[in-house]
């Protein structure tokens, strides 16, 4: 008995031994603890500063003189931005010369503006599938069906990386990557001759393809900072763009008796405005009248009561419609947008609606600039679809649908048939990254279905953007979030990760 009373004993000193041993192995190392606290600290500290010092976050040098002013130099770090669309994006196209200059011709001029961000794209043409899947492009594009069941491997790789592919064909052959990496099948009937439409599901907050619907109706079919006069047409002797401040630099309009038409007359010749938004910036002294000239009508803006009010004119320049008789203000830039959207033409100013007039555009027109008194000065000028557009029919008796009636990525469907005339995919089953756009083909392209390509392409790349990047060995991370609004609503999430070099 004594035996085991010792044998017992001996277990319970051991199991406290080994007690007390753990306790004070679960204790963290304090050192360790404090110095990733303070990166913490000093990353939130970092990122607060830079943002109220306006730094453009999307400008890799700006950013780089910033932290590397800020920071100590015993550390390194990466700055990643979640929830944009990437400033550069780099596409590989798989495509015979001609499809090549189709599509640089749909992606002309080659960049957008969006929230004061410059967009732009780089197509690069490839001969070899092996070439395609390069993990130098964000985005795969693909010119008619190609077959890469036999070896889908690099393409899944590809996806995997959490880059992009866009498909644009009439009726591919259903193998197993167009079902199970594209979501496509084939029904035993054919689309009809109705419109093309968004769906349903694109008009939902919240879900991936509103977030193309969103880029559609954001993406100017045309953009003019007037850093260079060669695609406005004056006329008389062309102006000169004035540096202003911001927005700047600026085309000045110089009016003189405030009645006639002697002055500088702008007009932006691509003959294709109708239904939609024109946006811009204007600045007019305190005896300005700006006027933007579309279709039959105008849009009048005034600093002083005697050259009328914010409004809108008939073509004998009569004021039509109802107004709140409001006067724009003088000496400082005032965001000005025109919609034509439906039966009605409104006019906000400074984002409040300070005119409407139940009309509408009778064809597609150009727009033109001009001033009647004083000095104003015009910038920023942009041109947007309107919202719920609708396209002329581009399927072509297809039978291609989503393989499982997911209705939240089918991104358009054909009117009274509900085809599908785009397909996209996310998660993609068994690789749980990247993205893919099925397109049907528009052999007559207009400017439509060129803006809903730069739309699919932005949406395939990605909304992550490494603004510098850096190999950190156990990275503390810090971020915030900043709403970008001026032309569509993006949440910014600006996350810096910090480490030590030692």
């Amino acid at each position: 008995m004594k035996g085991f009373m010792h044998i017992v004993e001996v277990l319970l000193i051991v199991l406290l031994v080994f007690f007390v041993f753990s306790q004070f192995a679960s204790i963290p190392r304090i050192s360790d603890d404090w110095s990733r606290t303070k990166l913490s600290l000093m990353g939130n500290d970092v990122l607060r500063a830079l943002e109220m010092k306006g730094t453009d976050w999307f400008d890799k040098t700006e950013v780089e003189y910033e932290l590397n002013r800020t920071l100590p130099k015993n550390l390194v770090y990466s700055v990643l931005l979640e929830n944009v669309i990437k400033p550069e994006i780099v596409i590989g196209c798989l495509c015979s010369d001609s499809e090549m200059n189709v599509i640089n011709d749909i992606l002309y001029p080659g960049s957008f503006f969006i929230n004061d961000e410059k967009v732009e794209f780089e197509v690069i043409r490839v001969d070899d599938p092996s070439a395609l899947f390069s993990l130098d492009f964000d985005v795969a594009l693909v010119y008619g069906y190609e077959d890469f069941s036999t070896n889908p491997y690099p393409l899944r790789n590809f996806l995997n990386y959490d880059r992009g592919i866009v498909e644009i064909s009439d009726n591919p052959v259903i193998d197993s990557v167009q079902n199970t990496t594209f979501g496509l099948d084939s029904s035993g009937t054919t689309s009809g001759s109705y419109e093309i439409t968004f769906s349903d599901s694109s008009r939902e907050n919240g879900k991936e393809l509103n977030k193309i619907y969103d880029y559609f109706h954001h993406i100017p079919l045309f953009y003019s900072s007037f850093e260079g006069l060669g695609q406005w047409w004056t006329d008389l002797n062309a102006g000169n763009p004035q540096d202003t401040g911001k927005p700047g630099p600026s085309v000045k309009l110089t009016g003189s008796d405030c009645l006639s038409i002697n002055t500088l007359i702008y007009t932006k010749f691509y003959n294709s405005f109708k239904r939609g938004e024109i946006d811009f910036d204007a600045y007019l002294d305190e005896n300005a009248s700006l006027s933007v000239g579309f279709g039959e009508y105008y849009a009048s803006m005034s600093t002083n009561e005697s050259s009328g009010y914010d409004s809108f004119y008939d073509q004998s320049m009569n004021p039509i419609g109802s107004d709140t008789s409001h006067l724009t203000e003088p000496w400082r830039w005032n965001h000005i947008k025109i919609m034509a959207k439906g039966n009605d033409l409104m006019l906000y100013n400074k984002g409040e609606r300070v005119a409407i007039v139940p009309a509408s555009v009778s064809s597609p027109s150009n727009i033109s600039f001009f001033n009647l008194c004083g000095e104003a000065y015009v910038d920023n000028v942009r041109v947007t679809h309107e919202e719920s557009y609708r396209f002329e029919n581009f399927l072509n008796n297809e039978n291609t649908i989503q393989s499982r009636g997911d209705v939240n990525k089918i991104l358009l469907e054909q009117a009274g048939t509900d085809f599908p005339a785009c397909i996209i995919n996310y998660n993609v089953e068994g690789i749980g990254n990247g993205r893919t756009v099925w397109l049907s083909e528009n052999p007559s392209y207009g400017s439509g279905y060129k803006t809903l390509v730069k739309s699919l392409v932005s949406w395939a790349a990605g909304d992550k953007y490494r603004v510098i990047k850096a190999n950190i060995k156990r990275p503390v991370s810090s971020r915030i979030y900043k709403p970008l609004n001026k032309d569509m609503f993006q949440n910014m999430k600006i996350s810096l990760e910090l480490g030590y070099l030692y």
